[in-house]
């Protein structure tokens, strides 16, 4: 439920309003370049190949004292590959400039 409903749907596009925020571009700039990211991208698939997997480790192999070091060992990743995706289409916009 969460890696098909939650997260495509509230959680990754907050984090695109919450940068929008931040970055003083538009709402709807902020849903472009999500709806790009998901498209073009790959945006989604990336999250599912990392979140999917370590969801499963996480409560079938992982002992329990582990879990949280594990959790964020993979979150940290994940911020590292979110990053990255959501930059490329900055550095886009600044070569077509």
């Amino acid at each position: 439920f969460d890696s098909l409903v939650i997260s495509p749907f509230i959680c990754l596009p907050v984090a695109y309003l919450v940068k929008s925020m931040v970055y003083q571009f538009t709402i709807q700039e902020a849903m472009h370049r999500y709806r790009a990211d998901v498209t073009e991208n790959g945006l989604l698939f990336k999250y599912w190949k990392i979140w999917v997997p370590a969801q499963c480790l996480t409560f079938g192999v992982i002992p329990q004292h582990l879990r949280i070091a594990f959790i964020a060992s993979v979150s940290f990743f994940w911020l590292v590959v979110f990053s990255s995706i959501t930059s490329q289409n900055e550095v886009e916009a600044e070569v077509v400039e």
